[in-house]
Formats: C-alpha cells, sequence, structure tokens
C-alpha cells in the first residue's frame, strides 16, 4: 500500500474585513488597485472559458464600486475571446468610481448599453454577471442596489441563464441576495460565503487566487475551502505496476435490507468504480440472491447472520449503513465501536449510533478510525441524541462541538458540506449542483469514501477528497446533459469516478 499523503494545504478562509487589510497592505507595498483588478478579471476570465467553453452572450449589471470595475475586466477578456456583452448600469455612469468608470471606458465601443429594467432578453446562452456589490457591502439592500438584485433575479428566472456572482453575491445576508449559479470568490474565500444560509445563493463555489496578496496569518486554525489545485497535489501515487489488486485496498461494504437493496448495490459500485481493489458487500441472507444477480461482476457478495462476521474478513476499512432499514444486522454496534480498522458510518448506522445511549452518556469510544457522514436530518438526530439544546446551533458550531467531544472525523452533507476533525481545519466542499437533491448520492459517497480510506489516505482527506469527486461529478453530468438534466445517482457516479478523478489526475 502506499505511504498516507499529508492533509492538503487548502486556501484559507477570511472575512471580508481581513480581506480588505490584505488589500491595503499590497497597496501600501506598491501594488496598485488596478493591477489587483486586472489579476481578479483575467483569473476569472480563465475559469469561465473552462465552464462555459462555447461562445455566448454576458449581461453585466454594474453598481459603481471596484466590484464593477473587476466585472468589466472579466467582460473585456471574453469579449477578446468572441463573446457579445451587454452592459446594465445600477446607478448613473457618472457615479462610478475612476477605476471601475476607466474599466467601462476601455470596453465601451464594443458592448450593448441596456437600461437596468430591459426586458430584451439576448438570444442563445446567456451568462449573467453580479458586479453590483462588493465585500463592502452590508445589511438590507435598498434604491438601485435592491432594484439591480431584483433585475438579475428576474432575468435569470425568464432565460434560463446562469449568473455568476464576483466575490460575493449582491445582497448575501439580506432578503433579497442574488441567487447565483457559480461565485467566483478573489484572493481569499470570505467567511460569509459560508453561514449555514449562504449555500442557497452562492452556487458552487471557485476559487480565483490572486498572487500580489499575501496569506492571512495565523493560518492553523481557520477553516479552508477544498479546491482542485490543492486536492490534486495529495492525491495517493498510484504505482505503474502493482503485484496484486490488494494493493488498490480491500473494502468492505455492510448494507442493504428488504425493500432497500439499492443502497447496496449503489455503495458497492462505487467502490468498485473508485478502484477499490477487493469489494466486498455483506448482506442478510434475505436479500442475497437479489444483490447476487443484481451487483456488477467485480462486486463479490457475501450472505452474514450478523455484523461479527465481517469482523473475520481482511479488510483495509468498512463502509456500513446505506439502506440497513430500521432493523439491522445483529451485533451492528460491536462492528461501529470495536473494530480497529477505518469505519465509515453511514445512514441507519449512524441512527443506530444516535439511538443508544453512548452520545448521551459520553461513552462512544472507538477501537479505530471513524468517519460518520450525515445529512441534515441524521446530524440533528445525532445532536439531539448528545446535547438537545444544541439543535438551533449553527452547523458549524455543532460538527465542532461534536467533534471535540469524540475522537470521529465528520462529513456534515448538505448544499455545502464540510469536513470537521479535532486538531486539523474544518474543510468546506466546493463543488455541487443542486439537482444532487436525489435518492441514493449519499450511498455512492459512502462507497467513494470507503475506497479511499482503504487505499491508506486519512479520513479528514478522503471526505474532502470524496464530497468534491461527487460534487464535481454531478456539476460535468449536468454541462454534458445541458445543465437541467436531473440526473440519477448512477449517472452522476459514472461522472465522478470517471471524468471528475481524470481532471485531477491530469
Amino acid at each position: 500500500m502506499p505511504g498516507q499523503p499529508s492533509i492538503p494545504d487548502f486556501p484559507s478562509i477570511v472575512t471580508a474585513a481581513e480581506m480588505r487589510g490584505l488589500e491595503e497592505e499590497a497597496i501600501a507595498a506598491g501594488i496598485s488597485e488596478e493591477s489587483l483588478m486586472d489579476d481578479a478579471g483575467a483569473g476569472m476570465a480563465r475559469f469561465v472559458r473552462r465552464i462555459f467553453p462555447k461562445l455566448a452572450t454576458a449581461v453585466v449589471f454594474a453598481g459603481k464600486g471596484h466590484n464593477a470595475g473587476d466585472a468589466f475586466v472579466l467582460a473585456g477578456h471574453l469579449l477578446d475571446a468572441g463573446w457579445r456583452v451587454n452592459v446594465r448600469l445600477a446607478w448613473p455612469r457618472e457615479e462610478l468610481r475612476p477605476l471601475a468608470a476607466a474599466k467601462l471606458e476601455a470596453i465601451q465601443s464594443r458592448v450593448k448599453f441596456q437600461p437596468l429594467d430591459s426586458s430584451d432578453i439576448p438570444s442563445g446562452r446567456l451568462l449573467l454577471l453580479d458586479g453590483i456589490l462588493g465585500i463592502g457591502a452590508g445589511g438590507e439592500l435598498r434604491g438601485p442596489a435592491a432594484d439591480a438584485v431584483r433585475a438579475v433575479n428576474a432575468l435569470r428566472a425568464k432565460s434560463g441563464a446562469h449568473t455568476l456572482a464576483i466575490d460575493l453575491p449582491s445582497g448575501l445576508g439580506s432578503s433579497t441576495p442574488v441567487l447565483a449559479d457559480v461565485t467566483m470568490t478573489l484572493g481569499w474565500p470570505k467567511e460569509e460565503l459560508f453561514a449555514d444560509e449562504a449555500a442557497a445563493c452562492t452556487g458552487r463555489l471557485i476559487h480565483v487566487p490572486l498572487a500580489k496578496l499575501s496569506a492571512p496569518g495565523d493560518t492553523a486554525d481557520r477553516d479552508r475551502l477544498v479546491t482542485a489545485p490543492s486536492l490534486r497535489t495529495a492525491l495517493p501515487e498510484r504505482p505503474l505496476f502493482s503485484k496484486h489488486k490488494g494493493e488498490s485496498g480491500r473494502v468492505g461494504i455492510v448494507a442493504g435490507s428488504l425493500g432497500l437493496t439499492g443502497a447496496a448495490r449503489l455503495t458497492s459500485t462505487a467502490a468498485s468504480l473508485m478502484g477499490g481493489g477487493l469489494v466486498t458487500l455483506f448482506c442478510p441472507h434475505s436479500i442475497y440472491p437479489i444483490l447476487a444477480a443484481a451487483c456488477p461482476p467485480e462486486v463479490m457478495v457475501r450472505p452474514v447472520s450478523s455484523c461479527l462476521e465481517v469482523r473475520d474478513f481482511q479488510l483495509d476499512a468498512i463502509g456500513i449503513g446505506p439502506g440497513m432499514g430500521s432493523a439491522p444486522l445483529p451485533y451492528l454496534t460491536e462492528l461501529l465501536f470495536h473494530d480497529p480498522r477505518p469505519v465509515i458510518i453511514d445512514a441507519d448506522a449512524l441512527n443506530a449510533l444516535a439511538s443508544g445511549p453512548w452520545l448521551a452518556n459520553g461513552t462512544a469510544a472507538f477501537a479505530g478510525p471513524r468517519l460518520l457522514t450525515p445529512h441534515p436530518g441524521e446530524l440533528a438526530r445525532l445532536i439531539k441524541a448528545w446535547k438537545p439544546d444544541w439543535g438551533t446551533a449553527p452547523r458549524r458550531e455543532q460538527a465542532k462541538a461534536f467533534t471535540d467531544a469524540f475522537p470521529v472525523t465528520l462529513l456534515a452533507k448538505s448544499a455545502r458540506s464540510l469536513v470537521v476533525e479535532k486538531g486539523l481545519p474544518a474543510a468546506w466542499n466546493s463543488t455541487g449542483h443542486p439537482l444532487m437533491a436525489r435518492g441514493g448520492m449519499g450511498d455512492v459517497l459512502t462507497g467513494f469514501l470507503t475506497t479511499f480510506a482503504a487505499q491508506g489516505m486519512p479520513l479528514h482527506q478522503a471526505a474532502a477528497l470524496g464530497s468534491w469527486v461527487l460534487g464535481r461529478g454531478a456539476e460535468l453530468y449536468h454541462r454534458a446533459t445541458g445543465f437541467t438534466e436531473p440526473g440519477t445517482a448512477s449517472e452522476v457516479m459514472a461522472f465522478a469516478a470517471g471524468h471528475a478523478m481524470a481532471e485531477l489526475r491530469l
């Protein structure tokens, strides 16, 4: 087995105030505001051309500050690439700040100006650029800013266009924010993007680094953003020649019950697709004939009478819980607590953990590494079983307190998934698609995570990689199908294990 890679150095998350301080520090060192703006626009353009490779029309909704200037620089690069650009100003042109005005002047002969509330919907593919407000804005919107946000959202709803927010969706934290499909956060990711309510309007997060800005200080305890460049440096090496399939990990999956065989099939198939060398699915005798016939031939299906039998198999990691139902195999908690190997605990295994006395009385001790993967409902049950009065706390605080109390890694799944482990930076996933809210996605993720753990990856890193890959797989699937098809878990699984992992391996 390859040696365990180190935890990736994900980008640190800063507050808006800290970001302004880093910009001021750069300017004091002789770096001009225009230089930073030019770098931001060029960096965003590289990502836009990657995400939207076909020529389209960009509609720029511009405020009057530097956020508008960033949008105008991005628009200039898109014009150079053959795009068409329309500009809608929220304030009169004479109110633009000097640098934003200069950037608009540089492109004005090549763009079409439209009123903010224009009913004209350009033909063809559209990308709406939110350059209305930057990190200096706050509170409820009013006046031209509120009008501009309503105009962006109305055009998105009428045209089916995608909206790209620059740095932060305008109005984030207010009652009427821009609804963005993608947010490109400049320099360093902003803390405001990770509030529990923010995921509904930020969409996919893309970090656009600015090399001229210093790193924030005291980064050891800062939350991080999971990004492809950092994951890429931490992938385990795959030797050109392996002696045997066991070197790719011996994966055990304990899953399934009558009526819930699909979850077991998805989880074990995902483990195999992600590269598990030997994948064994352990299931009750009652559903063995169904799964033996339904699972891919690469998956070995073993009927068992209790979880104790699983302990006798040579396995490098175990995933347990999908589709087990309310009456799981006997001795489930024996496997959860006393097996020394890495165990990924999901679905009905999480519910079994929450229904017992171990969390309430603080006796939940584990013989080996454990990764818990609750969705919001399962996390609520875990927290209620442990500390009922914590039920209304922000998700980040709940996860941090839980992992401080119990020796586990926690992957809190949601529209913005979060990985927390005591002694390591919390890591927020940056990928995903709203249409992932479908049955089976969590089962696929458990299969991925168990394979990564079986290949020797630390659980914090496995959780970060797994959530990123599944979310990126969904993005790639929806881009291939026109962004509107829901996509089953099986379809997204294939894109994740194939195309998303291939992106990281390039």
